[in-house]
């Protein structure tokens, strides 16, 4: 079946908030949502669809009504509605772009640190819940992951879901947002925390992830003791498609970061990680 056209997805937008739009660009940092940045004539506003049959939206509304204590960090949601049998959903555009790739990413990974420590304060209850236990698939990774899940903290937060540097918005060297809470549940801290990690490893920084979790814990008041097991369970989780996310590191400007790159980066990531195990 095919999918509806750009054209058609601004004019839903359109009708949905009542005002004329036009298209700014097409966002392209992630695979599960297509997202259009549209202009109302006073300001940008995002329009992101998703596939036929999918919650996402009602998801990201309900996550959406918990944010407002990270002011300006998160979107507000304008409107939502169908188009065609996929779900669409209109929010305020966080000003600002994917962090450039001249950026350090010890700058990322500090203030990342500091905005997931905000989120992580909100109430999740209510959210779905997922523990995120590592399953006997996980390939090579398995006998690992189930070995470092005995040692996660399952206390839960709110978590994001998918906290890496595509999701964040940023002005030059400024933190300005955070999006995509589709994914946002009721999960360990681990979550969020190991998966952010691995990306900023992706980018080719061990530093700056060693960075974001002490940002991360100053601004907490909290040690995070099980930060190497949420590890393993998060590479075990990506190890079977991490060349996958090419697509999403060159939407975000970073070509650079291909299937090669992110294979070896990885696997050297989880050659630390084991070997740390091991000598412990």
């Amino acid at each position: 079946m095919l999918q509806p056209t750009t054209t058609a997805l601004v004019d839903a937008a359109a009708g949905l908030l009542g005002r004329p739009l036009t298209l700014a660009r097409e966002l392209t940092g992630g695979q599960h949502a297509r997202t259009l940045l549209v202009d109302d004539g006073d300001a940008h506003v995002v329009v992101r669809m998703f596939p036929r049959a999918d919650d996402s939206v009602a998801r990201e509304l309900e996550v959406l009504r918990r944010l407002g204590p990270l002011g300006r960090l998160a979107p507000r949601a304008l409107a939502h509605g169908e188009l065609e049998g996929h779900g669409v959903i209109v929010t305020e555009a966080v000003p600002g772009g994917p962090p450039s790739p001249t950026l350090d990413p010890v700058v990322i990974g500090e203030q990342l640190g500091v905005a997931l420590a905000a989120v992580h304060r909100l109430d999740p209850t209510g959210l779905p819940d997922d523990a995120r236990e590592p399953t006997t698939r996980a390939g090579r990774l398995a006998a690992s992951a189930q070995e470092a899940w005995r040692e996660a903290d399952l206390d839960r937060v709110l978590t994001h879901g998918d906290f890496w540097s595509g999701n964040t918005v940023w002005d030059g060297d400024r933190l300005t947002g955070v999006v995509d809470w589709s994914g946002a549940r009721s999960a360990p801290r681990g979550v969020d925390l190991a998966w952010c990690r691995q990306d900023l490893v992706l980018l080719g920084s061990p530093v700056a992830a060693e960075r974001f979790l002490a940002a991360y814990e100053a601004a907490s008041g909290r040690r995070v003791l099980d930060v190497h097991a949420w590890d393993v369970v998060a590479a075990a989780r990506a190890d079977t498609y991490v060349e996958t996310w090419a697509p999403n590191y060159a939407g975000i400007g970073r070509p650079e970061v291909d299937a090669r790159v992110l294979r070896e980066r990885f696997d050297a990531w989880v050659g630390a990680l084991i070997g740390s195990r091991t000598a412990r």
